[in-house]
């Protein structure tokens, strides 16, 4: 992704655009960075660079999939083919071969990298950049280059764990040896450092002023980074045994403040074009507005520049003309999570199932609404904004072409072809129902926005104060757009931390959440081993048999799978200097 201040820049990012690292090759004599930072359309192009590396996140991992598909959010379609997904589910991945990160992101731990040390360039120079001729933009650029260099570095962290700091240019004859690995805390601090040195920029905006600057870091970028790392750092996985949830709260609530007092707020609109099931689904539709004083979409604080890719073709349905494959299909697991209308759980969260292959439900006795012979009925709107469910309608115009995922339905299951659901569901969020192969009108990603933040407090002032009414409304109000009830009245410390957790996974289905959540809380191996479907039996018209089934055990429980492999090839350069750089298990 590349933003451009002016068309020059451009013109002068574009000469460079052959190499990635073309200004940095001093020796041959085509430039050196004093050079570089003496020309005001080298400097504006060298920042640009510096947004290169910034990794594309949804539809970005092998076959255009998302990362759910690794997590019990989903099991993807395409296993039933050789390939780098069916490999992950057998439990093949190495150092060597990171079955995760594919497709678009294949070289996430170089390309984060990278970026690092272009803004370590760019930090180190700009202040003795002359001929500025738009002399606001050292500041405004120095805040951005800040901005991305704890970006990269915080997706770095929060895939391979922790990673040495490196804020400035290492010479040729750095001695790597010294490298050592730090606590994930400090690279959290580090990162929040850089977050602060970003905010002091007084030109860095809150929102970016001019369409050209989409994509642009902004402040409103920075908060919600430090919300996100603070949260993981605060968490049973990288806390190192020590308490930060105070930490965590305090920076989580001067967040949520921050971007409250700059006209954020859950989208909502009272009135849309765009036809959707909900206004929760509507608003991953609806193209980001980022500017200022956005007229509906004041809930995004980070986006892609363009649409998330042609969800419809490579997650879609098999009776959908030009449909390539049918892609993620989301697991009964995460379909049972998705409590009734009266804002009660299906299941018991304590222990939702009784038995370790997810076929017997362990049922909320508290639930009235829920019937297991009609499963889909009085459920949270976001299922069906997320979920094809059997016999939910696809043109949302005139509710027509249900999806009949029974057995014999025009979408039933199948487990050798890729085009049919694995599972018996298909995704929908993302997914504008008039897409077709001449005419994309799929949805966006958000890499950060409002709502997370809400439950980024939350969570953090739980675990540091308890049930407070704070923690509280911060749930309710993501719970409100969705129009689900309140959290129950005097709900104990215990319910809390399930009910949380659950909203959570509803909430940011498909969003890179739930991959990194079951992490950070060290709950990955009691639930990523295996993924259930829902076999329908058709036994008359409207009336249906619902039977579970086993669709994946996945060998990936270990310890290990808490964190990506550091890639063999940097693993062998630290061992010849004597250094032991691989994470456990790998």
């Amino acid at each position: 992704m590349k933003r451009i201040y002016y068309i020059f820049i451009l013109i002068a990012g574009l000469l460079f655009s052959a190499c990635k690292d073309t200004l940095e090759l001093i020796p041959d004599g085509r430039l050196s960075y004093e050079q570089v930072f003496s020309d005001y359309l080298l400097t504006g192009g060298y920042l640009n660079k510096c947004y290169a590396y910034i990794p594309l996140m949804g539809m970005g991992y092998d076959n255009s999939t998302f990362l759910g598909v690794y997590s019990d959010e989903a099991q993807d379609a395409q296993d039933v083919q050789s390939g780098r997904i069916a490999n992950y589910y057998q439990g093949m991945m190495t150092s060597s071969s990171n079955l995760v990160e594919g497709g678009s992101n294949m070289d996430i731990y170089d390309d984060m990298y990278s970026g690092i040390r272009k803004c370590n360039v760019f930090i180190d120079h700009i202040d003795q950049a002359t001929k500025l001729v738009v002399e606001a933009n050292r500041i405004k650029w120095k805040g951005e280059a800040y901005a991305l260099r704890a970006f990269y570095f915080w997706q770095l962290i929060k895939r391979f764990g922790p990673l040495p700091v490196i804020k400035h240019d290492l010479p040729a004859n750095f001695d790597y040896s010294t490298h050592k690995r730090p606590a994930f805390y400090e690279c959290v601090q580090a990162i929040i450092t850089d977050c602060d040195s970003a905010l002091a920029q007084p030109n860095l905006p809150w929102r970016s002023n001019l369409e050209a600057e989409r994509g642009a870091m902004t402040k409103s970028v920075v908060v919600a980074i430090k919300s996100q790392a603070i949260l993981f750092a605060a968490s049973p996985l990288w806390n190192g045994g020590k308490n930060y949830w105070a930490e965590a709260a305090t920076i989580t609530k001067a967040s949520l403040d921050a971007l409250l007092g700059k006209n954020y707020a859950l989208y909502n609109p009272a009135t849309s074009p765009v036809k959707a099931y909900s206004n929760y689904q509507r608003f991953f539709l609806v193209k980001p507005e980022m500017l200022d004083n956005p007229a509906n979409d004041k809930e995004t604080i980070y986006s892609h520049k363009g649409q998330i890719g042609t969800v419809w073709q490579q997650h879609g349905l098999p009776f959908v003309v030009d449909v390539i494959k049918s892609g993620a299909s989301p697991s009964q697991e995460l379909v049972d999570s998705y409590e009734t209308l009266n804002g009660q759980p299906v299941l018991n969260l304590t222990n939702p199932y009784l038995d370790a292959d997810h076929l017997m439900p362990n049922y909320n006795t508290a639930n009235t609404q829920y019937n297991k012979n009609d499963p889909y009925k009085n459920r949270d709107p976001r299922l069906f904004s997320t979920i094809y469910c059997n016999g939910v309608f696809h043109n949302l115009a005139n509710n027509t072409l249900p999806v009949w995922t029974y057995d014999g339905g025009n979408s039933g299951i199948s487990q050798t072809d890729n085009r049919f659901t694995r599972t018996g569901y298909y995704l929908r969020k993302f997914m504008d129902y008039t897409s077709t192969k001449t005419a994309n009108k799929d949805g966006y990603w958000r890499y950060f926005r409002l709502a997370e933040m809400y439950l980024n407090y939350a969570e953090a002032e739980f675990y540091a104060n308890g049930v407070t009414t704070n923690a509280i409304n911060a749930v309710n109000v993501v719970r409100a757009r969705a129009g689900m009830p309140i959290l129950p009245a005097g709900i104990t410390s215990t319910d809390f931390e399930l009910r949380l957790r659950n909203e959570r996974r509803v909430e940011f289905a498909f969003e890179e959440q739930r991959y990194y959540d079951v992490r950070r809380w060290k709950v990955q191996d009691k639930v990523e081993g295996l993924v259930t479907g829902m076999k329908i039996v058709q036994t008359a018209p409207n009336t249906f048999t619902y039977e579970r089934v086993v669709v994946s055990r996945r060998p990936v429980t270990r310890e290990k799978y808490l964190m990506w492999p550091i890639p063999n090839a940097e693993q062998l350069k630290y061992a010849q200097v004597g250094v032991a750089y691989q994470n456990i298990g790998w």
